[in-house]
Order: C-alpha cells, then structure tokens, then sequence
C-alpha cells in the first residue's frame, strides 16, 4: 500500500502531538501528578530548562489514577485547583534546580548515612535536608533533577 506524502506528514505531525505519547514530569508523589513538557532546552548543562503545561489529560490522569474521579468536575477542579510552574530551571554544574512548585534544591553530596536516600539535598527555602521519603518530597525533587541533568545523580 503506497500513502501519499501530505497525508503520511499529517499523521507523524498528529502522533508527535499526541497526548498519549508526550512526556510528562512530576509535581508531586501520588498517581497522575503530572505536567507535560513542552520544550527542553540546555539539558544537562549549566542552563537545562525545561517549559511545562498543566493539561486537561494530566488532570484527567490525577483524577483517575489517584481520585479514581472520572468526572470532567474532577479535571475542572484540578485544572483550578493545582498551580504548577511553567518552567523550571538547572544549573547541573551546581547541582541546584527548581521544581514545579517554585522550590529550589541542591545537591550537597553523596549521602554516606543508610537511608532511602541516595543524596543530601537541601530545600533552599527552609534549609530542609530531604530524608529520601515520599513525605519529604525526595523523590520528586530528584525525578526533576534527573530530567534536567540526566546522568549526574541516577
């Protein structure tokens, strides 16, 4: 079967654009809180930015998976309700990024005490040392490391 350029270009562009296959970060530790990335630039150096929206379908996601709500109330609420930066920011040389809240994080150094916790890092606003639980917000803060500088602290 022979398809005709315009029309395999529409379909490429149209699964490029899928919602189903864009990637996404996380906002927070439980099921669906999730912001689609939109544009990466600088990745793994000192300026990786990364340029978020909080979507209809990443509602719909926190909804279902966590809410188990599959009401369109459910995803108006949670689209006015969850606020999520639009871009956030790496200095991977430092070790020091921003969340999808507005915190911001350093990594101080490999962890040498036995906790869940790979790496000591810092929450710059409170001077916090994350302990590597989900409350803390660790895993969160380090998945957002991990997009923005890839290989550092896996």
């Amino acid at each position: 079967m022979r398809y005709s350029t315009p029309l395999l270009a529409t379909v490429v562009a149209a699964l490029a654009i899928s919602p189903a296959l864009a990637e996404q970060v996380y906002y927070g530790s439980r099921a669906g809180m999730t912001a689609t990335v939109l544009s990466k630039t600088g990745i793994g150096t000192e300026n990786a930015v990364i340029q978020v929206e909080h979507t209809p379908e990443d509602a719909k996601g926190f909804c279902v998976e966590y809410n188990l709500d599959n009401s369109m109330a459910c995803v108006r609420r949670t689209l006015a309700e969850v606020k999520v930066e639009p871009t956030v920011y790496a200095n991977c040389k430092t070790m020091m990024w921003t969340d999808l809240g507005g915190e911001r994080y350093a990594i101080l150094g490999r962890r040498t005490s036995d906790t869940y916790a790979d790496f000591d890092v810092r929450r710059i606003s409170s001077g916090e040392i994350l302990d590597g639980s989900s409350a803390s917000g660790y895993p969160t803060a380090m998945a957002m490391f991990n997009a923005l500088c890839p290989g550092i602290a896996d």
